[in-house]
């Protein structure tokens, strides 16, 4: 087993079945995904492992909870994501892409990826381009209990 706040993951260390990446991730480190959320409570890792070659098949999800701001009231509302993973880990697309052309590409730097980098971007990309709260016609928002903006001309 390999924890989720490791800095780096060694995929020479990555033996085969049962292998698996998984708990809390270490926030300190994700800072870009602080910056798009108004409150990051936890994010898990739970991710299963397996060496193919010279190539890691990384499956499994990533948990996220906390707040985001709705770009319809302003207003923070809950953000419960599960984001699935489905990636191949190796030093070149080439390796991956030969392997599953579906997978999505991890390269390696000298066999190390930056654990804590490719877990957040993962993250990053699974977050809404435009966080909305459940529609309403009018009166206050259901969620975060704010009038909408009316422009008056």
């Amino acid at each position: 087993m390999f924890s989720a706040k490791t800095n780096s993951l060694h995929l020479t260390k990555v033996t085969g079945h049962g292998d698996r990446l998984e708990g809390p991730v270490d926030l300190t480190a994700w800072s870009r995904l602080a910056a798009a959320m108004a409150k990051l409570e936890s994010v898990q890792a739970d991710l299963d492992l397996h060496r193919t070659g010279s190539v890691v098949l990384a499956e499994g999800l990533i948990n996220v909870s906390g707040q985001i701001r709705c770009e319809r009231c302003l207003g923070n509302m809950p953000l419960s994501l599960k984001v699935p993973v489905h990636s191949g880990l190796a030093e070149t697309e080439e390796m991956v892409s030969t392997l599953d052309p579906d997978l999505d590409i991890v390269l390696a730097d000298k066999g190390v990826v930056a654990l804590q980098a490719w877990l957040e971007d993962e993250v990053l990309l699974a977050l809404p381009m435009i966080p909305r709260c459940a529609e309403w016609q009018s009166g206050a928002c259901p969620v975060s209990g704010l009038e909408a903006f009316v422009i008056v001309d």
